[in-house]
């Protein structure tokens, strides 16, 4: 963690771990953590994260929010999750921003105060009172406290989401009906880029997306296979557009030539010719290695979004 973010959080009684810190700040719980370049890009967030946990109804949640949307902070991501208030911040330099942190945190804390927000003594995620009963979990990066109940209902809630997600058809046809529409519409892509003189991933990478898209829309069950079928359509479909590209090539220049023949015998002959067949080789080979980049890339993502949700 930032060496004055630490500073800061230290001098609030936070236990520092990492990039992480937690702790209470005017006796509301608080969560704390830094984001690396890689993930605050990623994530199109602020850097530096806090989480604010407490209850408040639904009513009062919107009270806050209207609250906090009329103070019009400057350089500040938020929104209200299911255990309290979620505050993304940055700053031209880090200094700036620790300058800033106290009074961020009176006005966060007044106006989660001001409207009803319960204290860190009550659990965020039902509002009953704490005794011996609480327990921390660790829900977004954040480590919050909750209810031991709660928590066993949350588990019980995954468990049967994750059973039930199990227990659900495959239908692969129609997720490959999905991905075939997918795969076509990237055809398109890689023919017309192809005819710009562009080697490109974009076009896989269109397919793959659209195809695991349709293949989820057309009613295919959401899993690893179902990123090997689109990954292989896309493959096939785009080493397919290259073969378009020179089908079609090859039949417009018979017929600019007056040959009164069909577009497949004019492949044939264009093939024969040992410089447009190595032509098409090297062209076929490109636009697969591109293709096999943006497969890999959008496979990668694709899977990570896959992961089942784990006990908290």
């Amino acid at each position: 963690m930032n060496k004055k973010l630490s500073e800061f959080c230290a001098e609030k009684g936070m236990a520092v771990n990492g990039m992480q810190a937690y702790g209470a700040i005017s006796d509301y719980e608080v969560s704390v953590r830094e984001l690396n370049a890689n993930q605050a890009s990623n994530s199109g967030e602020y850097p530096y994260q806090f989480h604010i946990s407490f209850y408040a109804t639904d009513d009062q949640k919107r009270s806050i929010k209207n609250a906090l949307d009329d103070a019009k902070i400057k350089r500040c991501q938020f929104h209200l999750t299911e255990y309290g208030l979620f505050v993304a911040l940055t700053d031209f330099t880090t200094g700036k921003l620790i300058e800033r942190l106290p009074s961020l945190f009176e006005l966060f804390i007044s106006t989660i105060s001001n409207n009803g927000g319960l204290t860190r003594e009550y659990c965020p995620k039902c509002g009953k009172e704490f005794s011996d009963n609480k327990q921390e979990i660790r829900m977004d990066g954040f480590s919050i406290g909750i209810d031991s109940d709660c928590k066993e209902s949350i588990n019980a809630a995954i468990d049967a989401e994750n059973k039930a997600f199990e227990e659900a058809p495959n239908n692969y046809l129609k997720g490959v009906c999905g991905a075939l529409v997918g795969g076509v519409i990237g055809i398109v892509v890689a023919i017309i880029l192809f005819n710009l003189g562009f080697y490109s991933s974009i076009a896989a990478i269109v397919s793959i997306v659209v195809g695991t898209l349709l293949y989820k829309k057309f009613g295919g069950k959401p899993t690893k296979m179902m990123i090997v079928i689109v990954s292989v359509i896309t493959l096939v479909f785009m080493a397919l557009s290259v073969f378009l590209c020179y089908f079609i090539d090859a039949g417009i220049a018979a017929k600019e030539v007056g040959l009164d023949i069909s577009a497949m015998e004019a492949f044939k002959i264009i093939m024969d010719d040992a410089e447009i067949a190595g032509m098409f080789k090297v062209d076929m080979i490109m636009v697969l290695l591109f293709s096999i980049i943006g497969v890999v890339l959008e496979s990668v993502y694709i899977s990570k979004s896959l992961k089942r949700k784990q006990h908290v």
